[in-house]
């Protein structure tokens, strides 16, 4: 970083005009050009221009902040709550005596990252548009940071092609920036995989989880290697290599059991019974549902995807009683508003109960086919179409039905094609 960078960081920090500034030392188109780093200043007009920002270390190496803030950094990464916020109390004191302007940035990117893991994604932006401004000062390292958690940003915005291509930059200056750090490679590896699981791109989600896997496992990190077991588990059930998901679910599930991450078994346990429902085995489906209940503990939104498990899977074995015992229970759970895209698909099989009475019509074009298609469910929106096909063929509305169920036609043959 150069001292004309560092300078103009601190004129900045102090709310000091170039004018300011420069009175008395050197002219207002010197300092700018100094800022800009096209002149080199002699040692006296560095230490003049220092005394009035209040500055004193401007031409030092700041190793004992970059080792803090790297512990830091690593504590965030491994989830070490505890070790991150007692290091995090350190630097925050330390951080004022520090002159140099990487240390600041540095400092400001792992904001970013702490943001992200509180959900706080209004702040994690406020830290990203000011790193924005200083992204030309950046070291190729603090640039691989800084896209890697951009990434991350997106993809909890669910803005998942803007993530692909922050993640790719992150790769690229992961390569550049010589970052000797394994563990943020397999990291980004896996951040990588999430996001194209979700933009359906199976196969290239497995390429990227498996490398990220055997990063992990090398540094025996159990808990990452659990979440990356279980999503190579959902791709392979994406693209049906069922016995490479049935193995996937099982190492996620020895693992989850064995370090007591009751969450990660709860998911387990609702994907082995998706597994189970595409093989038809109901039965087994069923009891992997019930297991994922009550495992889901206070998290309703995981409760309420199980039941909808259960309310499909009773009403695919004509188990109507069951469907009734459970369907009420969804619905109290979900409304328009409040995850709305579980509560069409409930409303779906309330209307199928009641033997699609007046009003389903209208309820699946004007708002659950709507809704699929406008928040990109595609898979959502292709399963319903075909139910809708297949109503209207129970009807003898054959062009109707001979329309939904091509729309879902489409969308299954471009996923399996990905």
């Amino acid at each position: 970083m150069t001292i004309g960078s560092r300078i103009r960081f601190h004129r900045i920090k102090r709310k000091l005009t170039q004018e300011d500034l420069s009175k008395g030392i050197i002219s207002v188109s010197y300092l700018s050009k100094l800022e800009n780093n096209q002149v080199t200043p002699s040692n006296d007009i560095i230490h003049l221009l220092c005394d009035r920002l209040g500055v004193n270390h401007l031409l030092e190496h700041p190793e004992h902040m970059n080792k803090l803030l790297e512990k830091w950094n690593h504590a965030l990464l491994w989830n070490k709550s505890d070790e991150a916020d007692s290091t995090h109390r350190v630097i925050q004191r330390d951080l004022e005596q520090s002159d140099d302007l990487m240390t600041h940035l540095f400092y400001r990117i792992l904001c970013i990252r702490v943001q992200l893991v509180q959900n706080n994604l209004a702040d994690a932006l406020k830290h990203m548009i000011h790193i924005q401004g200083n992204y030309k000062e950046l070291t190729d390292t603090l640039k691989f940071y800084y896209h890697k958690y951009k990434g991350n940003y997106y993809y909890l915005m669910e803005e998942y092609e803007k993530a692909k291509g922050e993640l790719k930059e992150a790769e690229t200056y992961y390569v550049l920036g010589n970052v000797v750090n394994e563990e943020e490679r397999a990291d980004l590896y896996y951040l990588f995989s999430l996001v194209l699981t979700r933009l359906n791109m199976y196969r290239l989600a497995i390429f990227y989880g498996e490398k990220s896997l055997s990063i992990f496992q090398g540094v025996y990190y159990q808990k990452r290697c659990a979440e990356v077991h279980l999503l190579l588990g959902i791709c392979y059930r994406r693209i049906r290599y069922n016995e490479e998901a049935v193995k996937h679910y099982e190492w996620a599930n020895f693992i989850s059991h064995s370090i007591q991450y009751t969450s990660l078994q709860s998911k387990v346990e609702q994907n082995l019974g998706c597994l189970k429902s595409f093989m038809n085995r109901s039965d087994d489906a069923i009891q992997h549902y019930l297991r994922s209940i009550e495992l889901k503990g206070a998290d309703e939104e995981g409760k309420l995807y199980s039941i909808l498990s259960l309310v499909k899977e009773y009403y695919k074995m004509n188990q109507f009683s069951d469907v009734q015992f459970w369907l009420p229970k969804g619905l109290r759970l979900s409304s328009k508003e409040r995850y709305p895209e579980k509560h069409y698909q409930l409303s779906y099989y309330q209307f199928a109960i009641m033997g699609f009475p007046n009003g389903f019509e209208k309820f699946m074009k004007e708002y659950a086919l709507p809704y699929f298609k406008k928040n990109a469910s595609l898979l959502l929106y292709a399963e319903y179409s075909k139910f809708f096909g297949q109503y209207y063929q129970s009807v003898r509305k054959y062009k109707l039905a001979a329309f939904h169920l091509n729309e879902a036609n489409v969308i299954y043959e471009e996923i399996l094609t990905i």
